[in-house]
């Protein structure tokens, strides 16, 4: 099968469910470190005021932004909260 696009790639290899659960797990990582970081900006913040308003340290905020971190829910209502945005959480 000749592919014709990334999406068409990963199509076939969602077919596998090990590739798929990974997938989506990245995907989501990356969903919220563009949505914090986007959050922060708009707020006019840096990373280290954002940090200091939450009690962490910026190279927290900076794991949480480049999608390395794994924050606790705990963690995201703080950022939410310091950015006066809503927390949302879904499944599905």
């Amino acid at each position: 099968m000749k592919l014709e696009k990334v999406d068409d790639l990963i199509d076939k290899l969602s077919e596998n469910p090990e590739f798929k659960e990974g997938f989506d797990a990245e995907v989501a990582q990356l969903e919220l470190a563009v949505t914090v970081m986007k959050a922060r900006e708009e707020a006019n913040l840096s990373q280290a005021e954002l940090a200091e308003r939450i009690g962490t340290s910026q190279a927290a905020i900076s794991r949480v932004e480049n999608g390395t971190g794994n924050p606790s829910v705990k963690t995201l209502a703080r950022i939410a909260q310091a950015l006066n945005q809503p927390l949302s959480i879904s499944i599905g």
